[in-house]
């Protein structure tokens, strides 16, 4: 049994004769969700992605913690700022929600801690996000965090729309994430609101302790030809690959908008700029960008193709 299905079990042994219902089911696979109370953000719009964010105290070293995290989106789960898995993101494939387990004892500290969760929907939804946090102190006590108190989030500075495409605002990019760093303590908290518990949802299937719940970079490609009609260049890597396009850029103006392969980024300028997806993929052999007016391809530094797979 996961440590995950664990504590839940212990959770609904101690408050619910629910429990009864459990001893006659499969541990890979469920199909009701067992009290998990699931975190939303109300005022992100239906295309919107979403930061999270909880920081919690404590005064001891753990000596081991899980933490558990689903949700019907897609996902990059950061503590105290650094990202805790090889993936790019994750994602429920074939239609069942999973349970993804953390191992993150390495990650916390004794004082403030800070769990981080970029969210981005696949269709909208109230089952953004539930986290749970699990495991024993130094000296083999046990603890455990539910996952609805204390949360907070922010639209973020990306949309994810309905044909898979996505939408960056790049001039927020730089201010939200770089400068204030979000995924800390330290981020400024004026524009954060409380995240919502969502109720009356339909039953949904769980599974646990998927490990196939993620995309991962297998190769990066160059262009080997490039050619132009109008506005718009023409990469072509001489293959198709399923993934995404990241372009390097400099001397752009703060809000020239290109376009690429199922992306709408919006540049920062000043500095170089870099556009490329980040939970959507796409398939093609060729990089299509269409530059603002002004620019030229000597504003495009690199072009890759990167390949994404399981």
């Amino acid at each position: 049994m996961s440590k995950h299905l664990y504590h839940i079990v212990q959770h609904w042994v101690k408050n619910s004769l629910f429990f009864c219902l459990l001893t006659f089911l499969p541990l890979t696979s469920v199909a009701q969700e067992y009290g998990m109370r699931w975190l939303y953000c109300p005022q992100a719009s239906e295309t919107q992605q979403v930061w999270f964010k909880r920081t919690f105290h404590t005064t001891a070293m753990a000596k081991e913690a899980v933490l558990s995290v689903a949700s019907e989106g897609r996902y990059i789960v950061y503590v105290n700022g650094y990202n805790i898995s090889a993936d790019l993101f994750s994602y429920n494939p074939r239609g069942a929600i999973a349970i993804q387990d953390y191992p993150i004892e390495n990650y916390l500290c004794e004082g403030y801690n800070t769990i981080a969760v970029w969210y981005s929907p696949v269709s909208y939804n109230h089952r953004q996000l539930y986290v749970a946090l699990q495991g024993t102190w130094q000296d083999g006590s046990m603890f455990y965090i539910s996952d609805d108190k204390g949360w907070l989030c922010h639209p973020a500075n990306a949309q994810t729309m309905p044909d898979g495409s996505e939408l960056i605002d790049g001039t927020q990019y730089e201010e939200d994430w770089k400068t204030f760093n979000w995924m800390e303590s330290s981020f400024l908290l004026s524009d954060w609101q409380p995240a919502a518990i969502a109720t009356h949802l339909q039953p949904a299937t769980i599974t646990f302790n998927r490990h196939d719940t993620g995309f991962r970079m297998q190769r990066v490609l160059k262009h080997s030809i490039v050619s132009q009609r109008g506005n718009t260049l023409i990469y072509d890597f001489g293959q198709p690959i399923e993934g995404w396009v990241r372009i390097t850029m400099r001397g752009m103006k703060k809000g020239d908008v290109i376009e690429v392969n199922g992306l709408r980024y919006v540049c920062k300028g000043g500095t170089d700029d870099q556009a490329c997806r980040r939970f959507t993929t796409g398939t093609s052999g060729v990089a299509r960008i269409t530059l603002p007016a002004g620019r030229s391809r000597s504003n495009i530094t690199k072009v890759e193709a990167i390949s994404i797979g399981r």
